[in-house]
């Protein structure tokens, strides 16, 4: 089928842009924030792009089946956005993080490189806000990335499966 098929742009109006990240557009992201000299809110911000592009690897390897640990790194992902939302560098910025109706999965042989290349950003991330948070202007920059540090540490543990869970059961037991 060739792209002036009506099939082929019908296949390509489906597909939702969140299905084109990869583990490379992270590897990416990942290497932007190892650079030599990064103030704390460009630090913020690439680690704001970095964590949304996180979330949405993460739902694409959710959607391959590994639901238990998409479910524990999203509580993580969501206080990181909450934290990053009270820095100074976001206090005009709304902060949402992406949520694609359906992501389309890995294919099985990119699965294990996606869970590298989420383990690789964690600890890239917070080497380089640790890195950062001395450089910044504003104390609730620096909060931030001191503490929220510790937090992305945390993706990578949920990543790893080294973390039970950190959701909160809400049934309640039957009496």
């Amino acid at each position: 089928m060739s792209p002036d098929t009506p099939g082929a742009a019908a296949a390509e109006q489906d597909a939702s842009e969140d299905d084109t990240v990869t583990s490379a557009t992270l590897r990416g992201l990942t290497e932007d924030l190892e650079s030599d000299a990064l103030d704390a809110p460009e630090t913020l911000k690439r680690v704001w792009a970095g964590l949304c592009v996180a979330r949405l690897l993460g739902l694409r390897l959710a959607a391959s089946g590994l639901v238990r640990l998409q479910a524990n790194a999203e509580s993580v992902e969501h206080q990181l956005a909450h934290d990053l939302a009270t820095t100074a560098t976001f206090t005009r910025e709304p902060l949402h993080l992406p949520t694609p109706a359906q992501p389309a999965p890995l294919h099985p042989e990119e699965v294990a490189e996606a869970l590298e290349a989420l383990v690789e950003f964690s600890a890239t991330a917070r080497r380089r806000m640790l890195a950062s948070a001395r450089l910044a202007a504003q104390w609730h920059d620096e909060r931030v990335l001191r503490h929220d540090s510790l937090v992305m540490g945390e993706l990578a543990a949920a990543w790893l499966g080294l973390r039970g869970s950190y959701r909160v059961d809400r049934r309640c037991p039957r009496p």
